[in-house]
């Protein structure tokens, strides 16, 4: 038979190596739990730059031509018998854009755009702009 004392002994020291197993169990839970969401944040971070890629072209092109809307809205007017040259409607927009330090996009985009415009609705015809005229800038 086992002296009790020896007995005692092996039950502390199975004790003691149960809790460091459960210990380690507990901590391969924590490092797994790590990288499954380190695996989900990566797939998220991809999918995020899939869709940035995508849609950074887009809000470039929106910023381009952010200056034809902005043109559209505070320098034009709407007058049925108004008439603006090809040249002077083109001359002032890039006036427009440097004033405010954007760049003006090339002379056939800006005609392509103005022409879907509403209120007031330009129309291009053998090069004046009718149905609208420029109003003078708020300020100098």
């Amino acid at each position: 038979m086992v002296p009790p004392e020896e007995n005692t002994d092996k039950e502390k020291k199975i004790a003691s190596l149960e809790q460091q197993l459960n210990d380690l169990r507990q901590g391969l839970t924590v490092v797994t739990d790590y990288y499954t969401e380190l695996a989900a944040v990566k797939k998220h971070q991809e999918a995020i730059a899939g869709i940035d890629s995508l849609a950074r072209p887009l809000a470039e092109e929106d910023i381009e031509f952010e200056g034809i809307w902005k043109f559209h809205e505070e320098r034009l007017v709407s007058d049925p018998s108004g008439t603006v040259t090809q040249d002077d409607m083109f001359n002032t927009f890039t006036a427009y854009c440097l004033a405010a330090g954007r760049a003006p996009v090339e002379r056939d985009a800006f005609e392509f755009v103005l022409a879907m415009m509403e209120n007031p609705h330009p129309v291009l015809d053998k090069g004046v702009w009718t149905g609208c005229n420029l109003k003078k800038p708020d300020h100098p």
